[in-house]
């Protein structure tokens, strides 16, 4: 059966967005769990029952789905354009740059759901266009880890009994931290003149012969100061990632639990308590770990992925190159009527910014080890559980009301 002739799907549609905020709650018990301690305790007659394939599809689609193309509604003279990409995704993300990549896990395994490529303005645009949720959602999704998550090692022990349990699906953007911070400094260097200061130093950080010879006349600014802005420009999108995902998650009538109380580093793969998700590791000059990203599937722009003088070449002909996004020949949707006449105005990064802003990357690596300076190249800052209530429960402990008939029926709705 198609998508578009799902009810369900249809309804989804339909259902109203102030009514998804207002009745969005937290519920963490999933049907298969035992609750074996405290006042509320209850053992689940229920069978575990796992996401099916269009729910899994729709709310991937929710978190991290191709949208359409961006408005693109702003120009930078000076700065080499922001824009990173046209193609428009479910949330907001900073210069339309990916830089939270949504992962999850169930009973079947890990997987990268990362669709890339917009085909008209608004991708979901009529009912014809539904099935292509599902369709990205299969030829874009990529089977990263055979079996679910270990996870319990990396649990706080409140969150063991009901989390990671068969049944259930984790979405985890997983987000990347250099990208978008090469990008801010091509802006930083060529728009503003930074003078970037070592903090641990008060001596510039790489930059001082651009200081010298009056190339950078901007204000002083911390490399702490410049990460702290980029590491919050760039996480951003993965909250809201689990934001989309539990509205949608509400309309569908499912369960949800956004949670932050793991250690990501373990869920990572960066201890031997567990597998984890088995990402790639680096030691800084400390000995310190940091997770810099997973080969074929998430590379970020830093060692050992390549060297810090080839990720800012790199990003750089990602975005300006002879088949980047600001040429004349790039193929696929774009936002303007004619890109000849408007091209022009979207300023390129000029070949003293890249030279500039090597040398300031270059400085942080080989001085401290690691790139970016006070934080991973990866992080994992929440991830969001999606399982089938238990409804029992609630009928037994809560008042009426926190769950509706809307949940009731989600198995008659969705499952029959």
């Amino acid at each position: 059966m198609s998508l578009k002739d799902r009810k369900e799907v249809g309804s989804l549609f339909q259902y109203p967005l102030l009514d998804a905020i207002a009745r969005r709650r937290t519920r963490r018990f999933p049907v298969g769990c035992s609750l074996d301690v405290g006042t509320t305790q209850h053992k689940s007659k229920n069978p575990p029952t796992s996401l099916n394939e269009i729910e899994t599809a729709v709310l991937c689609w929710a978190g991290a789905g191709v949208t359409g193309v961006i408005a693109s509604d702003l120009q930078t003279p000076g700065m080499g354009n922001t824009f990173c990409s046209w193609v428009g995704r479910a949330t907001a993300l900073p210069c339309s740059y990916p830089t939270a990549k949504l992962f999850f896990t169930n009973d079947d395994g890990v997987y990268l759901y990362d669709p890339k490529e917009a085909r008209k303005v608004v991708e979901i645009d009529t009912e014809d266009d539904w099935d292509k949720i599902v369709d990205d959602y299969k030829s874009n999704s990529f089977k990263v880890q055979e079996g679910r998550l270990g996870a319990e090692e990396g649990l706080l022990t409140h969150m063991r009994w009901n989390s990671n349990k068969p049944g259930t699906t984790i979405f985890m953007p997983i987000v990347d931290l250099t990208a978008e911070y090469i990008n801010l400094l091509f802006g930083c260097f060529q728009g503003e003149g930074y003078q970037m200061i070592d903090d641990l130093t008060g001596e510039p950080a790489g930059v001082g012969k651009w200081i010298d010879k009056g190339v950078l006349n901007g204000p002083q600014v911390p490399v702490s100061s410049i990460e702290y802005l980029t590491y919050n420009a760039s996480i951003g999108p993965s909250f809201l990632q689990i934001q989309n995902i539990q509205l949608v998650a509400e309309a569908i009538g499912l369960g949800s639990i956004p949670m932050a109380g793991y250690q990501g580093t373990i869920m990572l793969g960066g201890t031997d308590l567990t597998k984890g998700l088995n990402f790639h590791f680096g030691k800084d000059r400390k000995g310190n770990a940091y997770c810099v990203g997973l080969k074929d599937y998430y590379e970020t722009y830093c060692p050992p992925f390549m060297s810090i003088s080839e990720a800012v070449e790199t990003f750089h002909t990602e975005k300006f190159g002879s088949c980047g996004l600001y040429a004349y020949n790039f193929e696929g949707p774009q936002p303007f009527k004619d890109k000849e006449q408007i091209l022009p105005g979207y300023e390129t990064v000029s070949e003293q910014t890249i030279e500039i802003t090597k040398d300031y990357c270059n400085y942080i690596y080989e001085t401290y080890g690691r790139f970016p300076l006070n934080y991973d190249p990866i992080a994992m800052p929440i991830w969001i559980q999606i399982h089938h209530i238990e409804t029992e429960w609630y009928d037994k402990y809560q008042v009426d009301g926190l769950i509706s008939d809307h949940h009731r029926t989600h198995m008659e709705r969705w499952h029959k």
